[in-house]
């Protein structure tokens, strides 16, 4: 199951779709407020019902859950609510705590874009889209700009993400748990220590020349270590 970050959509991961489907089966849901649901209002709370009722319908109840940024986050609230449909949990990007002085600026920011007065132009907001993109994914970028950017959940996104203790809530995640990082991906591997602290069996891969969006900066790189991982959650897999 990968959840997708913020402003894109599922279509971010038409990498992993067309590469791990190989093998498994692959699953990416919109969350609420992008893509197919961006008529959805976002809340933590919708889009943790989102997945775990994708995980109910199209698999057997339990799923490896591939998260990044923002769908990280969604990944680690899925499995502290729903720990049984969570066999193994893939942290990408998504390894900071959004406490302190970066909780206290998350929440200025999200103050200043629900009065108005920080906005993305949609324009603005593709250009940055596109970017994520490198140059030989460019049928990916143009797919996900079919499907929509969406930064309007961002401001409330930001709020929840302030307001919670994600180490303390990852302490309480029982199932097989693996960060993955890129390794230009500075804000995301300072918090690294601090996972690890929290989850000391949690395994740790950094991806060579990636940034935050890595499973698009290195596919081949990710694929490999998403595999070995599963193996790894499900032994007598292909």
């Amino acid at each position: 199951m990968l959840v997708h970050g913020s402003v894109v959509s599922r279509k971010m991961w038409l990498p992993q779709l067309r590469s791990l489907s190989d093998v498994h089966r692959v699953i990416a849901p919109d969350l609420p407020g992008h893509g197919d649901l961006a008529t959805t209002p976002w809340s933590f709370d919708a889009a943790v019902d989102v997945v775990d009722r994708t995980i109910e319908s199209e698999t057997r109840g339990r799923a490896l859950v591939v998260g990044l940024s923002l769908g990280g986050y969604v990944a680690m609230e899925l499995a502290h609510h729903h720990p049984g449909a969570i066999a193994g949990l893939v942290l990408v990007g998504s390894s900071r705590n959004m406490n302190g002085a970066l909780g206290v600026y998350l929440k200025a920011v999200a103050g200043l874009m629900r009065r108005g007065w920080l906005r993305q132009t949609p324009e603005r907001t593709e250009e940055r889209t596109r970017r994520i993109f490198p140059p030989r994914l460019a049928d990916v970028a143009e797919e996900q700009l079919r499907a929509g950017v969406h930064a309007e959940p961002l401001a409330d996104a930001f709020s929840a993400m302030a307001e919670r203790d994600w180490c303390a809530l990852v302490a309480q995640i029982r199932a097989p748990i693996l960060i993955v990082n890129g390794e230009r991906d500075s804000m995301a591997r300072r918090g690294e220590k601090d996972f690890l602290a929290a989850a000391p069996a949690a395994q740790v891969a950094t991806l060579a020349g990636a940034g935050h969006a890595c499973n698009l900066d290195q596919p081949e790189a990710f694929d490999r270590v998403v595999r070995d991982f599963a193996r790894s959650v499900w032994p007598s897999s292909p």
